[in-house]
């Protein structure tokens, strides 16, 4: 089943799993990948901003968290952007932060989870469509970007491993 819906949205959330329900096994994981970037200094964010970048991750999150149960694996990606900060992306941070702070109380509850504070990945999505924003990350953060393969399978050993929360750079 390929559907679109916002996942912020939890009554169309729960339309979508009730439809997939009466078509397919049992949902066993979910991966929360949803991302919004709308940068913008702290001192300048609008409503507006914070809401779309805060939307489909936290509420997006939760929303996947109290409508789906019995899981073998609950993966939220959040970004290496929590361990050392981004002064443009204020929002896109504490959003990423609220995913870790899900982990926690998840792993506290005894629920399937795994969280990874992502490293930018240069050949696929955002930063492969942006190469001066990519190109100025990795001046500021040093090192190298990541391959999408090579994050795939990072994302493998660490769904095996259990551990909860996790940075890969």
């Amino acid at each position: 089943v390929a559907r679109s819906c916002d996942v912020s949205n939890r009554d169309k959330m729960l339309l979508l799993l009730e439809e997939c329900a009466e078509v397919l096994p049992p949902i066993k994981g979910v991966v929360h990948a949803a991302t919004v970037i709308n940068d913008s200094l702290a001192a300048n964010l609008s409503s507006e901003q914070i809401r779309d970048v805060l939307g489909p991750k936290v509420s997006g999150a939760w929303n996947l968290h109290e409508l789906t149960n019995n899981l073998d694996f609950f993966v939220l990606f959040s970004s290496a952007t929590t361990l050392f900060g981004n002064p443009g992306q204020a929002s896109y941070v504490a959003a990423n932060h609220w995913l870790e702070a899900l982990a926690a109380h998840r792993h506290n509850i005894d629920e399937s989870i795994t969280c990874v504070r992502w490293g930018p990945i240069d050949d696929n999505g955002f930063l492969a469509r942006n190469p001066d924003i990519k190109d100025a990350l990795l001046k500021r953060m040093g090192g190298s970007a990541l391959s999408s393969e090579t994050a795939l399978c990072a994302l493998e050993k660490i769904i095996l491993s259990r551990s909860s929360t996790l940075g890969v750079m």
